[in-house]
């Protein structure tokens, strides 16, 4: 994977450089990771650096930022993973990936049956995990 986006940054005229790999591997051990998590991660690197690189990997649909609250986390987009949902404890922070077709047909026909031709959507449930409820 780390070749396919290394070949993908090259493509449009951006170098893999040491840096951004090394954001990208910090994405690729957290996710989804807070901005706090991948700065922390990440000691050497310029907080600025890290904000634009992030940035960077969504412009060019390599990460995708999912939004909690006011705040938001970073994942791979769903053109590295496949898609999911997430569900995110407000007690611990835990954030946990949902596979399930259930939600997605759903989502499919309530948007066809209005008529509307979706581009992209996210779902996150907020609650209490299993340890902290």
């Amino acid at each position: 994977m780390e070749l396919e986006i290394k070949n993908l940054l090259k493509q449009q005229g951006f170098s893999a450089t040491k840096t951004r790999m090394a954001v990208l591997g910090a994405i690729l051990k957290m996710q989804p990771a807070s901005m706090q998590q991948l700065i922390s991660a990440l000691p050497d690197v310029d907080r600025a650096t890290v904000y634009r690189t992030v940035d960077l990997f969504v412009e060019l649909n390599i990460a995708k930022k999912v939004h909690t609250g006011f705040k938001y986390r970073v994942e791979l987009s769903d053109s590295f993973q496949e898609h999911h949902h997430h569900l995110t404890c407000l007690r611990c922070g835990t954030v946990l990936d949902v596979h399930t077709p259930e939600i997605e047909y759903a989502i499919d026909q309530t948007a066809s049956s209005n008529g509307f031709r979706p581009v992209r959507h996210d779902l996150e449930i907020i609650g209490y995990c299993a340890q902290c409820s």
